[in-house]
């Protein structure tokens, strides 16, 4: 169980924001539902931290393409995974251009930063993809 939570803990956050919103307003005819919408975000998400783990971290390529292997079956109802996953990666890139401009900028904040993200980053994906 413990292995789901790590995965979904965002996005339920989000869920849950999402869910109240929705209550108070209907989707259009032909929009996705909720539960689509809420599985694209699980989505975009995870490749927001794929990428992190990718280019910030430099988590092997492997393990990575293992994680998004996971994601893909935790998210079977997002409409998109593709797209999704590709606009999650793009949305992830004002996080990898900070990181870059601190390594030269302030090293030792840098090495602050990357020492916190990057442990948590590879514990957690171990977590998602160890089954």
């Amino acid at each position: 169980m413990r292995k789901k939570h790590s995965l979904f803990l965002a996005p339920s956050i989000l869920a849950t924001w999402c869910l109240c919103a929705t209550a108070q307003t209907a989707l259009p005819p032909g929009h996705p539902s909720s539960r689509q919408l809420m599985a694209a975000e699980g989505v975009m998400t995870s490749a927001n931290i794929a990428r992190g783990a990718a280019d910030v971290c430099h988590i092997d390529a492997a393990k990575v393409a293992r994680f998004r292997d996971v994601v893909r079956t935790s998210y079977p109802d997002a409409p998109d995974f593709d797209g999704e996953w590709k606009l999650g990666l793009a949305q992830a890139q004002p996080t990898v251009d900070r990181f870059e401009k601190l390594k030269t900028s302030n090293p030792a904040e840098y090495q602050k930063e990357i020492g916190e993200a990057c442990p948590a980053l590879n514990r957690g994906i171990d977590d998602v993809t160890q089954q």
